[in-house]
């Protein structure tokens, strides 16, 4: 009787579970009674039975279902096959079954991985030592570049690093970033395959297609040791990356202190500049590595020096948040009102950026609240543009000048009312703004709101006493500046109610307007 599509489905999971577990009687009976060899396992990666026999490691197994005529070059949903598998899991005695069968060499699996390279990976030395004995090709490479000896040298395989150098593996090829088995085993803090490769004549100079040298690399990672023996060894101290960071500045940048005093103590520029004329206190300040910052400073590190944008490390950290960092800094001398290329001070900075504890200390050691930017913005107004509006009322408390204004016209609210950031506005209404300033085109808040159709900060404004008629320069009011049909409504409601309230008394007109954009439900709760 022939089998049916249920039956044949719990064979197949039957079959999957007696390959993983190696019971080479179960899997002859169910194989007899019309298993399906081939079938794929959807909820273990699309893998045979033949695939999970080596995947385990079962050998037994692995040749009964060879023998039955299992497809040797199936592949799993990651393209593996069973060869792949074996290799990757070291299963040599599984490996040397299928290549006796006549497994491709050759099969990739995704990204381009082979038996060779999986094998080297993980440190496999015997398997990998049988496929080279078979004829794995030592150059074969993965989608990314990688070589056995790349990827083995990277995860810190020793001895299959040694045996890959034996059997003429090339000590200088490149992966597609350009690193060299040297970089990239310095990148991972491999200390002993370093100093393996370097005794077999490794490149001290070989650089990644990014520039970095195998000592960069390694510094930036913070691997002292691997450091150290770098440097020992004749590794150039001063080498740049192609964005001119040394391996000083890669190190301070990633707060790797030990590495920093290590590199300090051998010499290392302490003003060194990246392409963009930072130093190494202006990035460990930006990252808020407050101990290397002060490591830096103790070693004589210069406050003020400035980077493309004329920041200085006060000014890196402020803009960043980093409050004790910046305590620090001043503590050792900072300009505090020392300003960049826009004019903006560390303050102006912290305030934009929302660093409502950075501009506390900044005020308490005396920062100037009203300091200007080349386009005339203060840091209230700043704050209010980006809605930061717990940052707004710290410099409202400090006392900042709600009216001050850009070079442009804008005040704080102006600034907030354009973006509809309608709670920072109300703040600013409730500390006294002034709802009808108007900037150099004559525009009021309520008109910046209406031209961006900020319907809620609108009815805010209007709510309280913004003038609905006032007029710009040009002649045009909120209204034909609108861009929104939802703002335009309450404008227009507004408008009509503007005229008719001319009728009323002065005392009375505010709160009829204000009835009018509440609506009909409010009214009644009113």
């Amino acid at each position: 009787m022939a089998t049916t599509a249920v039956e044949a489905n719990a064979m197949a999971s039957a079959l999957w579970e007696a390959a993983m577990a190696g019971n080479t009687a179960e899997a002859s009976r169910l194989l007899d009674a019309g298993a399906p060899l081939n079938c794929k396992h959807v909820a273990a990666r699309g893998r045979t039975a033949l695939i999970m026999a080596a995947w385990r490691g079962r050998k037994d197994m692995a040749e009964l279902l060879l023998d039955r005529g299992a497809d040797m070059e199936a592949k799993d949903r990651d393209g593996s096959t069973a060869l792949v598998i074996a290799a990757e899991r070291g299963h040599k005695d599984v490996l040397e079954v299928l290549l006796d069968r006549g497994a491709d060499l050759g099969a990739r699996a995704g990204g381009g991985r082979m038996a060779l390279i999986m094998a080297a990976g993980r440190g496999h030395k015997d398997t990998v030592e049988l496929l080279l004995d078979r004829g794995a090709d030592l150059e074969t490479r993965t989608g990314d570049g990688r070589m056995a000896l790349i990827l083995a040298a990277e995860r810190g395989q020793e001895d299959t690093v040694e045996l890959l150098l034996d059997r003429g593996a090339g000590l200088e090829a490149k992966g597609r970033d350009g690193s060299t088995a040297l970089v990239l085993a310095a990148w991972s803090g491999h200390k002993d395959t370093v100093e393996l490769l370097l005794d077999r004549g490794a490149n001290l100079k070989a650089k990644t297609r990014f520039g970095s040298t195998a000592l960069i690399m390694a510094a930036g990672r913070g691997h002292k040791d691997t450091v150290e023996l770098l440097v020992d060894r004749g590794a150039d101290i001063e080498a740049k990356t192609g964005g001119g960071r040394t391996a000083l500045i890669w190190a301070a940048e990633r707060g790797c202190k030990d590495t920093v005093e290590l590199l300090l103590d051998r010499g290392a520029a302490l003003e060194a500049k990246t392409g963009g004329g930072s130093t190494a206190l202006i990035l460990a300040a930006e990252r808020g590595h407050k101990d290397t910052v002060e490591l830096l400073l103790d070693w004589g590190a210069d406050l003020h020096v400035r980077t493309w944008d004329v920041r200085t490390a006060l000014i890196r950290a402020a803009w960043c948040g980093h409050r004790n960092t910046v305590a620090l800094l001043l503590d050792r001398g900072a300009a505090l009102e020392a300003k960049d290329k826009d004019g903006s001070t560390a303050l102006v900075l912290a305030a934009q950026g929302d660093h409502k504890d950075t501009v506390e200390l900044l005020l308490d050691r005396g920062a100037n609240l009203e300091a200007k930017t080349k386009d005339g913005s203060t840091a209230l107004v700043l704050a209010a543009q980006g809605d930061h509006k717990d940052t707004v009322e710290l410099l409202l408390d400090r006392g900042a000048n709600l009216e001050a204004k850009t070079k442009y016209g804008d005040t704080a609210l102006m600034a907030a009312a354009s973006r509809g950031h309608r709670d920072t506005a109300e703040l600013l209404l409730d500390r006294g703004a002034d709802v009808e300033a108007v900037d150099r085109y004559g525009d009021t808040a309520l008109m910046a709101a209406a031209s961006r159709g900020h319907r809620d900060t609108a009815e805010l404004l209007l709510d309280r006493g913004a003038d609905v008629e006032a007029e710009n320069h040009a002649g045009d009011d909120a209204l034909a500046l609108c861009t929104s049909d939802s703002c335009s409504e309450v404008l227009r409601s507004a408008e009509r109610l503007q005229r008719c309230s001319l009728l009323l008394l002065p005392e009375l007109a505010a709160p009829v307007l204000g009835l009018v954009l509440l609506g009909p439900v409010d009214q009644r709760s009113a």
